[in-house]
Parts: C-alpha cells; sequence; structure tokens
C-alpha cells in the first residue's frame, strides 16, 4: 500500500462514451484503483473512484457497493455506470457498453460448477433507468437486518428474483469479467486480481472460532473419559 498521501476520489469526463466507469476503494485497495485507474486512461475511458472508510471486514465492505453505485447513477444523471471492482484491469477497449440497451447487463453464474451465486458482482453495467434504480434500492433494502456475514451477491441474488419481471438483462460475456487464474480462451477486456482473496473474512473467522470451541470441547470430553477410566 502507499504511504503517500492519498486524494479520496479522482474523476476523468473527456471520453464522449455513454458510460462512465465507478469504482469505491479502502484504503487496503488504494495501489490496486491506481492500476485500474492506470489501464483506463491508457484506453481514455471515463471513470469516477471514492476512496471509502473500511468497514472492519470483507463482507461489510462489499455492502458498501449497491449505496455506491447508487451515489454514482444519481451523480451522473446523463451517463450509464459500468461498475468495476478495484482489484480490475482493462485490456482492451469497452465501445462494447456503448451499444447495451437493456437495463442491466450482468455475468450469470446460476447452475455453474462451483458457484454459490446466481451473479457475479465485480463487472456491472447499468443503463441509467428507472428500472435499474429500483433494482438498486431494493438491492440496498435486502441489505437491511441482514447476517453481519452477508455479502453484496446475497442481496443482489434477492433483489433480482424480487424484479426479474421489471427489467431487461443482459448476459455479460465472461472476456468482461475473467478470473486472472481461472483458463478462458477468448477475448478478455476486462481482467479480475481477486485481491479479495487475501482479505479479512468474518464468515472465515467465525469457523475458525467455532472449530477451536469444538476441539477445545472434544478434548474436555476426551480427557473425563480418561479420568473415569484410569482413576
Amino acid at each position: 500500500m502507499s504511504t503517500l498521501s492519498q486524494p479520496s476520489s479522482f474523476t476523468s469526463m473527456s471520453a464522449i462514451d455513454s458510460f462512465i466507469v465507478c469504482c469505491f476503494y479502502t484504503d487496503s485497495y488504494y495501489d490496486h484503483a491506481l492500476s485500474l485507474k492506470q489501464s483506463l486512461d491508457e484506453f481514455s475511458l471515463n471513470y469516477y473512484f471514492k476512496q471509502v472508510s473500511d468497514a472492519g471486514y470483507w463482507e461489510a465492505n462489499t455492502r458498501i457497493k449497491p449505496h455506491f453505485i447508487l451515489e454514482c447513477l444519481q451523480q451522473f444523471p446523463d451517463k450509464n455506470i459500468l461498475y468495476l471492482d478495484a482489484d480490475a484491469l482493462v485490456k482492451k477497449p469497452l465501445d462494447y457498453f456503448n451499444n447495451i440497451t437493456a437495463d442491466v447487463a450482468f455475468y450469470k453464474t446460476k447452475g455453474l460448477p462451483g458457484m454459490s451465486h446466481d451473479y457475479l458482482a465485480s463487472t456491472m453495467f447499468f443503463n441509467n433507468t428507472d428500472n435499474t434504480i429500483n433494482l438498486v434500492k431494493q438491492w440496498i433494502a435486502e441489505q437491511v437486518d441482514g447476517k453481519r456475514t452477508q455479502v453484496d451477491q446475497d442481496s443482489l441474488d434477492t433483489a433480482m428474483d424480487k424484479l426479474k419481471n421489471t427489467l431487461t438483462v443482459e448476459p455479460l460475456n465472461p472476456g468482461y469479467i475473467k478470473i486472472f487464474d481461472k483458463d478462458y480462451e477468448g477475448e478478455v477486456y476486462i481482467e479480475q486480481l481477486q485481491a479479495s482473496r487475501g482479505q479479512t473474512k468474518l464468515k472465515r473467522q467465525n469457523i475458525r472460532t467455532r472449530n477451536r470451541i469444538i476441539g477445545g470441547g472434544v478434548l474436555v470430553v476426551i480427557a473425563i473419559i480418561a479420568y473415569s477410566i484410569f482413576s
């Protein structure tokens, strides 16, 4: 992580594209955000980056996402929003996003092997429509009273299921959400570096705590049995 003074946001609106790339980042993702910004500059794309306070653990940080996206839809009413996670890199021109007419474009993972959610939320396109805004507001609403281990994809899946009949959805090509260490033979436009693998996850901590408690309980039981046998 850089030790230099960090700007709270940076914006570029020089391109004639109909969309703007939007990204939020915490302090620990600052260097990733700078790398993403550099890749956007290479293709002269519009962008808006905003630094946010770390919520304390990874799951809570993911839940910032719909709030930030709604902010962007409202802040840039004449632009569509291409949301990218801070650990993404743009590899090729993104002209495709100028031509999407659907309300949203997501990469659908429902039914795919090894996938726990219906959609990936690291590359997401939002046309600035009433339907889209309603979806993002519903996404936020689904986080209210949620578990502390709830992540952005949990609430997104629920919101999409509730509003699926009010939205037009275009499936994203996997080349726009390519995970860096997964095999893919097509053209790669956006690569995801999966920095979250190294982040503190509350769910993982809870599992470790539970396992330690269970392990300790087992040792106590064994000790009691051994004492009763040999005493």
